[in-house]
């Protein structure tokens, strides 16, 4: 067979790629079609027909209104086209929309055979997959620096004394694959510090397969040689154990420590999940209890109980979130028999690929303060830390001048430099791109609406005659961080999809299956934040009402779903 490069698809003409734009690999055949999927071949049909009542462009005659409808069938016809054949299936449920497009390249065949066509497919998949995996490689790197500006804050103008340089390191990573399910990577660390400077370079090796995985760490430093080995295997859906063990070689003092640890974690609950971490050595043994809560598959509170006999503590975790401004909260407190080190760390979003971050940490008894400025640009990570105490004598003075001071000259400098601050943070990301595809997407889905609402109308005539469900009210939006997954909450960033919905329901029941931003006439208002849909809905003349996460499916009409005197509004 030839192998030939091109920009057209194998499934629709140019025609049809004109209307599929450049998001035609964000396309959810199955959300398009609003089937579950492991839908059967009828269940695609009859929802493909449905569709196609709504959206063929012979239905209309507006120019408008044709064009918007000829977009959306022909998305309607490449999902029922590639969902209809199990071949295409099967890529484009591993591979997504771009599997089936090989990014461009297309095959032309000179056997009419159904097999040969099928092994040549196979083989341009694997020959463009090794050229993919190869461009898969994740590069990382850090820089830290510590200081200290302890001596500034002495009392005593004869013990002050300036800034001071304690350490600098450096590290670089890559992370690449090897196969589809083994991956490499090499780490390499410097440091300096009093003087002194040191390094490793650490060999990782991973592999994962359908029950295990695997992972090998073997670190060479000036002194030292230190292999650790990690298997994992899920027990059961809400289970997993790992084994870890390690061994550390001294080739100057001829001295080997092996350790090995044992963990085993486990979901409670929906929303709580445990570990047991037993460790052992000849140096050293500990066991270490971890419960875990989360809210909307991201930590919430932490409680971290250690049993060593060199270092047995207790650590609480809370953190607090805020989606307007992607802002993460994160307040800690260690508890052990040699004193209390509580902290604080704030981390927010400056731009779509940075992020900056804050943290104060105190231990007592030995009062030492240390601030940290921590700041993320994609694989990269930059961190100053600061110790501003180290002296319990000096600690008043210390957090006056080096906290307090410099925190309200900061909010000062907020207020007044407020104009320049904008400013200088639309240098890090160019919000106006953004709003320009919401914009488009905004525009695109009152089109939709617009072609959808005389029939939601018809339907809701029907239901209302007949007592069914008739959609009042329908958003879907961004999730306000007071709910929770057990009961969200809907936010302030949310668009009106009652006409959609009222258009899907049929015979009475409403099914959702998937992610609903990809259903005609919805778009995303929050990009990059959790999202609810929120419906009340009247059926038998009961008012009704549900708000779920955007990541569960939706059926209506149920029991629970309807309201009493004592809930309804």
């Amino acid at each position: 067979f030839q192998m030939s490069v091109s920009s057209g698809s194998s499934l629709c003409g140019d025609d049809d790629h004109d209307l599929l734009g450049n998001d035609e690999e964000d396309l959810d055949f199955y959300a398009i079609l609003n089937v579950p999927t492991d839908a059967t071949h009828d269940e695609i049909t009859k929802a493909y027909r449905k569709r196609c009542l709504i959206f063929h462009p012979d239905r209309h005659t507006d120019d408008n209104d044709k064009r918007a409808a000829e977009k959306i069938f022909v998305q309607l016809k490449r999902a029922h086209e590639t969902l209809m054949d199990p071949k295409q299936r099967a890529i484009y449920d591993a591979l997504g929309v771009q599997g089936l497009d090989q990014h461009g390249w297309q095959l032309v065949s000179r056997s009419e055979n159904p097999d040969n066509i099928r092994r040549e497919y196979e083989f341009l998949q694997r020959l463009k997959e090794r050229e993919l995996m190869l461009q898969r490689t994740h590069p990382t790197s850090g820089f830290h620096v510590k200081t200290s500006l302890a001596g500034l804050f002495a009392k005593n103008p004869d013990y002050r004394y300036g800034p001071q340089f304690i350490s600098i390191g450096i590290s670089q990573g890559v992370d690449c694959p090897l196969t589809q399910s083994d991956r490499v990577g090499l780490v390499g660390r410097v440091r300096a510090g009093n003087g002194r400077g040191d390094g490793s370079v650490s060999a990782v090796w991973k592999r994962s397969t359908a029950n295990w995985h695997l992972e090998n760490t073997v670190t060479v430093s000036a002194d030292t040689l230190h292999w650790t080995g990690r298997a994992g295997r899920n027990l059961s859906p809400r289970s997993t154990i790992i084994l870890q063990p390690s061994l550390q070689w001294y080739p100057l003092q001829q001295m080997c420590n092996p350790a090995v640890a044992l963990i085993f974690s486990h979901q409670l609950r929906r929303n709580w999940q445990g570990s047991i971490i037993l460790s052992a050595s000849p140096t050293n043994s500990a066991l270490t209890t971890n419960i875990l809560h989360t809210e909307n598959n991201q930590p919430k509170a932490l409680c971290n109980i250690a049993l060593s006999p060199s270092n047995p503590h207790l650590r609480l975790v809370y953190f607090t979130r805020q989606p307007t401004s992607d802002s993460v909260t994160e307040m800690a407190v260690t508890i052990s028999p040699f004193g209390i080190a509580p902290s604080i760390q704030a981390e927010r979003r400056l731009s779509r690929f940075t992020r900056v971050g804050v943290s104060l940490a105190f231990a007592f008894p030995s009062c030492t303060l240390t601030a940290k400025f921590k700041a993320r640009a994609g694989g990269a990570s930059y961190e100053w830390s600061i110790v501003l105490c180290d002296d319990k004598d000096e600690l008043s003075r210390s957090a006056l001048y080096g906290v307090a001071l410099p925190y309200c000259v900061f909010q000062i400098g907020r207020v007044v430099f407020r104009p320049w601050i904008e400013k200088l943070t639309t240098l890090f990301d160019d919000p106006m791109a953004e709003g320009q595809v919401d914009a488009a997407k905004a525009e695109e889905s009152e089109r939709i609406i617009s072609l959808m609402r005389p029939t939601a109308e018809r339907i809701a005539r029907e239901e209302e005659e007949k007592k069914g469900i008739v959609i009042v009210e329908a958003k879907y939006g961004q999730t306000d961080p007071l709910g929770s997954r057990s009961y969200p909450v809907m936010g302030d960033r949310s668009i009106d999809v009652t006409v959609p919905l009222q258009s899907m329901v049929h015979d009475s029941q409403l099914r959702v299956f998937s992610v609903k931003s990809q259903l005609p006439g919805f778009h995303d208002p929050a990009p990059g934040f959790p999202k609810v849909l929120m419906v009340k809905y009247r059926f038998r003349d009961e008012p009704h009402a549900v708000c779920i996460p955007d990541d569960m499916p939706l059926t209506i009409p149920l029991r629970s779903h309807r309201l009493t005197m004592d809930n309804g509004r």
